[in-house]
């Protein structure tokens, strides 16, 4: 009989293979990075593991459809690379130029060192004469040769490097100029960054130890923004440009606009869409550069006028900045036969209310709709045939001889006229009276003692005739076209208004 040591025979093991996140399959690890894992942490785990590389790869190069361009060289540089690459280069659609162009930003120390023509402009020039290839001091160099060159090279010459990689984007469809992301993209550039190096750029020259000998008469060694986006949009070589963004304006001059007056490139574009954060005052260049991309865009499908936040804005005032800008020389309002969507966005303004406030910290948000001058009705008549979308948030309009509650009842006839129109939201905010207009049943008994103030009741005011309307006015015009208040009790749309389809 044979016995065997139970306790030290060997015990079968079981091999038992954990899967692990290596060993998912490609459609899962799409799955686990979009929904658990930023942005920014999908290049960095491209590069942990030679597993996750072709999966990020893809993963980016179908999310990351925007290439952010700034004048640096690294900027540049990577630029270069990422039009080089063959995955990347295939899904960008947009770029964009970052720059930061408030001349309001600029200490006084830098307000001191900048040009005349700088300082007219209001704007600073960031771009060199040439291609930044190298450090700061070496692309000034590199600039100031070719200034004292007989001709200073055009921007298709000196930025054909650039030119030569945007060419490798096939789907390239739109161009925009922002001072900040505006959103997920390639090639970031931080907002100090950014204003920190168009400061440095736009330095002026050293001045001389004789004060009594005259300066000589120095060119700008730098390139405005306008400079660089009128080059690009009227390129021959790149891909036909169709959408336009302009978060910000941008400074010019009287022979970039003569460009831009001139290039059929402009017909191309479908969609504009300008930001401005003060109005567009005429005259100024940033008027004339938009009414020049409005005159020029023929085929424009999408109109999209966005006015940013303004907190010296505090009376009833009219705007007549936006009626030239969507009228001609001539005075002919423009028209285009292709244009689908019309979008006008007023932001609520901020007054800082002293009368009923005696502390003048208290900021009251005011919902005063901006007051247009434009012939709302026949913007919208005469483009009947083809608008589809129209969408006026917190706006109000008038002409030199009806008022805003006038034109609402035309605008909204004329609306109802439209044949194609699909979708129409018109916006008023409510805006009453104080608190001491009321009497003591809580009723509004009119303007009384607060006639003069300009923040209570007034919807708008006709400096010229004395002319008033007040919140009672829009009212009633709320209650005959059978529109009433948000459930907020915020304000009112008119499109309700509006008969849409048959």
């Amino acid at each position: 009989m044979v016995f065997r040591d139970l306790k030290r025979a060997p015990r079968p093991r079981l091999t038992i293979r954990k899967t692990g996140i290596l060993d998912l399959p490609a459609e899962l690890l799409v799955q686990i990075f979009a929904n658990d894992l930023s942005t920014l942490d999908i290049p960095r785990l491209r590069l942990s593991n030679s597993v996750f590389t072709p999966v990020c790869t893809s993963w980016l190069a179908e999310h990351l459809t925007r290439l952010y361009i700034h004048p640096n060289a690294v900027s540049m540089k990577h630029v270069l690379d990422i039009c080089a690459h063959p995955l990347f280069a295939a899904e960008v659609q947009e770029i964009v130029l970052l720059g930061d162009v408030r001349w309001t930003d600029i200490d006084r120390k830098t307000r001191k060192q900048m040009t005349g023509e700088e300082w007219r402009s209001g704007k600073l020039r960031p771009w060199p004469l040439v291609f930044p290839a190298g450090h700061l001091e070496e692309d000034r160099a590199r600039s100031a040769a070719a200034e004292a060159s007989a001709v200073v090279p055009v921007f298709g010459e000196a930025y054909a490097p650039l030119i030569q990689a945007l060419e490798k984007l096939p789907k390239l469809r739109m161009i925009s100029h922002a001072d900040s992301g505006l959103g997920p993209g390639w090639n970031q550039t931080k907002r100090d960054a950014i204003r920190t190096f168009a400061m440095r750029q736009s330095e002026g020259p050293v001045e001389l130890e004789n004060k009594t000998k005259s300066k000589p008469n120095t060119r700008i060694r730098t390139r405005a923004d306008a400079e660089i986006l009128v080059g690009l949009l009227s390129c021959p070589a790149l891909p036909v440009l169709t959408e336009l963004l302009l978060k910000n304006g941008l400074p010019t001059s009287a022979g970039q606009l003569q460009m831009l007056s001139t290039t059929e490139r402009l017909a191309n574009l479908e969609t504009i869409e300008l930001h401005s954060d003060s109005f567009w005052a005429p005259s100024t260049n940033r008027h004339t550069l938009g009414h020049h991309l409005l005159v020029n865009a023929t085929r424009l499908q999408h109109l999209k006028l966005v006015y940013n936040l303004n907190t010296y804005i505090k009376d009833a005032r009219r705007d007549d900045s936006f009626a030239a800008l969507l009228h001609t020389n001539s005075g002919d309002m423009i028209h285009w036969p292709a244009l689908k969507s019309f979008v006008v966005l007023s932001p609520q303004l901020v007054i800082l209310h002293r009368y009923t406030h005696p502390n003048i910290g208290t900021v009251l948000h005011s919902s005063r709709p901006l007051c247009h001058s434009l012939d709302i009705a026949g913007f919208i008549s005469a483009h009947a045939g083809t608008l589809e979308r129209v969408e006026l948030r917190n706006s109000l309009f008038c002409t030199a001889r009806e008022m805003p509650v006038a034109c609402l009842y035309e605008g909204v006839k004329a609306l109802n006229g439209c044949e194609r129109l699909r979708e129409v939201t018109w916006t008023v905010s409510e805006f009453e009276h104080h608190e001491e207009c009321k009497d003591k049943r809580r009723r509004y008994t009119g303007f009384g003692g607060c006639v003069r103030r300009l923040d209570c009741g007034i919807y708008y005011r006709d400096v010229v005739s004395d002319r008033i309307e007040g919140a009672g006015d829009v009212e009633q015009a709320a209650q005959t076209l059978g529109v009433d208040l948000d459930e907020e009790g915020r304000f009112w749309d008119f499109g309700v208004a509006v008969q849409i389809g048959p």
